[in-house]
């Protein structure tokens, strides 16, 4: 009896050491980063305020496009009022204009100087297709070179955290059935926007901008290299050498004349 006593306690004794053993070597499990829910609404006024005293601006740089049947390099000037009026100028060798788009806030206009061609007509949602080749709106490009992200009006905004690109989603849909959708892509700091969508039903890409590079000039912080992209086979890059925040800028320069 004291013999099988002594085995069963021994028995017991090892089935502990083993289940300890077996405890000790378990693999942790692996967290993922922790989000703390945010209201989108309040979010959204957040990214309202962002640069929020920028009245105007102009830059210079270098425009890279790249189409499926070639590349472009060449230099490009822009300038604009916030959400009213726009002009920007592709240039070739010494500076001379090759393409002018301007919108006055009503009328849109586009010369190409190279073909001897020239458009204009009113308009309340201009784009910049014909020029770029990408339908970006001529409210949502002057939101972008001013550091912004595009917002759509009256939208439903929800909040979630990708992690597959470390980054906050604010996803901003709008009209009947959600036919527009807007996605803000946010570092984890909930101020640095580094990628923009817009989408028509969900699914198809109208535009996607990457907020490649920032700096800081004067009291705001402004894009110094964008990346657009339809998702095909077009892409542009805009890298400025040079911006002015607040210029002083004639109303004249946001409208074209007939080439002659």
């Amino acid at each position: 009896m004291k013999k099988r006593l002594m085995i069963c306690v021994f028995l017991a004794f090892l089935c502990w050491g083993c289940a300890g053993m077996k405890d000790a070597t378990r693999q942790p499990k692996i967290s993922t980063p922790s989000f703390t829910p945010v209201d989108p609404n309040h979010l959204l006024n957040t990214l309202g305020g962002v640069n929020a005293d920028l009245t105007s601006f102009k830059g210079l740089g270098k425009i890279t496009i790249k189409r499926a049947n070639g590349l472009q390099i060449t230099r490009v000037a822009w300038a604009g009022y916030l959400e009213e009026k726009l002009r920007i100028e592709i240039l070739g060798p010494g500076g001379r204009p090759i393409s002018s788009v301007a919108y006055d806030g009503s009328r849109f206009y586009l010369s190409l100087h190279s073909e001897n061609r020239f458009y204009q007509r009113q308009s309340r949602h201009a784009d910049l297709g014909r020029l770029l080749s990408i339908p970006i709106s001529v409210k949502d490009a002057l939101s972008i070179l001013s550091g912004k992200a595009p917002l759509l009006g009256r939208a439903e905004a929800t909040i979630e955290r990708n992690a597959s690109e470390n980054a906050v989603v604010l996803t901003l849909e709008k009209g009947w059935l959600k036919k527009r959708t807007g996605k803000i892509y946010l570092r984890n700091d909930l101020k640095t926007i580094w990628k923009y969508e817009l989408y028509e039903a969900k699914e198809k890409l109208v535009y996607r901008v990457e907020f490649l590079k920032y700096r800081r000039i004067e009291n705001y912080l402004l894009p110094v290299s964008l990346l657009f992209s339809d998702g095909l086979h077009t892409t542009i890059q805009i890298e400025a050498d040079r911006i002015w925040p607040d210029p002083d800028l004639p109303s004249s320069i946001f409208s074209l004349k007939p080439p002659g």
